[in-house]
């Protein structure tokens, strides 16, 4: 049989989220609301870059499925130079999306640095 204890609550703990409940209402300064649109403004951005990233990478790979589908009724070396075509489509639809997340990250990254200068100020 398995014994459940009691655990008896501090009074500071009950507090704690009200406290924290007022400090995430409090107002923010102007240099905390220019840093928060710093930051909204690269997120969207680096939003952007991913998405048009992945509509490319999915038009490729659309591609590659129809290139695909004509290889199954060709036969010996065009089936084959197609399917090489269709697998270098997939491939480089992959790396489209590596790079668009490397491009978001970096713009991420550049926003959250203006953002932190801004509040350093």
């Amino acid at each position: 049989m398995i014994e459940v204890k009691k655990m008896k609550l501090r009074p500071a703990a009950l507090l704690l989220p009200l406290a924290l409940a007022t400090v995430a209402c409090a107002p923010q300064s102007p240099q905390e609301q220019q840093a928060d649109q710093i930051r909204d403004q690269a997120d969207a951005q680096g939003d952007a870059i991913e998405a048009a990233a992945a509509n490319q990478a999915a038009q490729m790979e659309e591609q590659a499925a129809t290139l695909t589908n004509q290889a199954g009724t060709s036969q010996g070396f065009d089936a084959q130079r197609i399917n090489v075509r269709a697998e270098a489509l997939r491939k480089e639809a992959e790396l489209i999306k590596e790079q668009a997340e490397a491009r978001a990250k970096a713009v991420r990254d550049q926003g959250e640095a203006q953002a932190s200068a801004v509040l350093a100020k």
